[in-house]
């Protein structure tokens, strides 16, 4: 598995680890997107245990992004690691 959710009153929590590609964006979106379009709760990401994330990935990060903007919910993204920095700011993910 490469992901866990957790959601509480107010904040939905997602444990990402190892490589983030199709497969495991389309995952995550099928789960994700009902609950955050739902309600205006905060989504927060733990990305610390991820080895690598394509182009999927990072598209998933930005519609999440986009879909929490738009219901006024805050997007957090904790521990990225250093080897996915640069393309997360370049996307404009993060930074």
């Amino acid at each position: 598995m490469c992901f866990e959710m957790t959601s509480q009153e107010e904040r939905i929590t997602v444990l990402l680890s190892g490589a983030i590609g199709v497969k495991e964006a389309a995952g995550i979106r099928q789960q994700l997107f009902p609950l955050i379009r739902q309600s205006s709760v905060d989504i927060s990401f733990q990305l610390g245990q991820v080895t690598d994330m394509d182009s999927s990935g990072l598209g998933l990060l930005l519609a999440v992004k986009k879909i929490a903007s738009d219901n006024r919910a805050n997007v957090i993204f904790h521990d990225i690691p250093d080897s996915l920095r640069e393309r997360f700011r370049l996307t404009g993910i993060w930074g």
